[in-house]
């Protein structure tokens, strides 16, 4: 499930409850359970507020909506004359200065949404960029939607094994969202991209060429996410567009964790060229072999 929506409008803080109700009506008609949708109305007043105060006279401004499955991206832009978001950010929003007015609005975006980011050009405009996760309702189309889109991507992946890949033609929110992804996997956010498989996100999402999200978090020597997306569905033999596995990858550099994560997740140590026997020979590595010959070993 995908919905977009483009909304764009005069600076005018009567264009504010406008915005609210049209994408609340929309949320409304998912089944968004009303504490998301009540985080929802007040973060995006504040981001359109924002950007009101701070654009020019006669600007207009834009509000783009993606609704991907159980996830929201919210994204105002103006055509102002930007701001600096370091004197936006709260260091410590749970103790805010009451009679300040400066930051009370980021505050509020940081606290309602799961991600906040920023980015200002002077004289060229700003974006606020706000995502959250949505809760539907029982029986609700929201829910059948997202249950149907994750249905849809489990039988396709188990008939066939197709490849879920982020190319160059995917729209932009989408790109954005995906290298989010990709970066988490980098950086070994494991409980964050755990989540976001749970609610529908394919577990072997690839970029361009071909690494997918357990691969990432392998090469950069995060064992715990690599077992967390393993037990989510991810494939440990999924080679990349140069034909490397992560196996392979994580024995040519010398990581014991990877190796060992990777084999607890049925990684096979025969598989590829250079396979990752080939590659612990080649390194010269005894100990990586040993646990290889072990595993093949037949059981007593």
């Amino acid at each position: 499930m995908e919905i977009n929506l483009d909304l764009r409008f005069p600076r005018d803080a009567a264009s504010v409850p406008a915005i609210r109700r049209m994408l609340d009506a929309s949320l409304d008609v998912l089944g968004v359970e009303e504490p998301i949708r009540g985080d929802i109305r007040l973060m995006l007043t504040e981001a359109c507020g924002n950007v009101i105060k701070h654009a020019r006279a006669g600007d207009a401004y834009t509000v783009h909506v993606l609704i991907m499955d159980e996830h929201c991206v919210i994204k105002v832009i103006d055509h102002g004359r930007g701001f600096d978001p370091a004197r936006l950010t709260v260091t410590h929003p749970a103790l805010p200065d009451p009679a300040a007015e400066q930051g009370r609005g980021m505050m509020i975006m940081q606290t309602l949404a799961d991600q906040v980011r920023l980015h200002s050009h002077p004289e060229h405009g700003a974006l606020v960029a706000l995502e959250k996760r949505l809760h539907y309702g029982g029986d609700t189309l929201g829910r059948r939607l997202a249950d149907a889109a994750r249905a849809n991507g489990a039988a396709d992946g188990a008939a066939d094994g197709c490849e879920l890949r982020l190319t160059a033609a995917a729209a932009p929110e989408l790109q954005e969202f995906a290298t989010r992804l990709f970066d988490l996997a980098r950086r070994g956010r494991t409980e964050q991209l755990a989540a976001y498989v749970e609610t529908g996100v394919p577990a072997d999402l690839s970029n361009d060429r071909g690494d997918t999200l357990l691969m990432l978090a392998a090469y950069n020597g995060h064992a715990e996410t690599v077992r967390a997306l393993a037990a989510r569905g991810a494939d440990p033999e999924r080679e990349n567009d140069r034909g490397q596995r992560p196996l392979a990858g994580a024995v040519f550099k010398k990581e014991p964790e990877i190796v060992r994560a990777l084999l607890e997740a049925g990684a096979d140590p025969t598989a590829g060229e250079p396979s990752a026997y080939d590659t612990a020979r080649m390194v010269g590595h005894a100990g990586f072999i040993d646990w290889f010959d072990e595993r093949a070993a037949p059981s007593a």
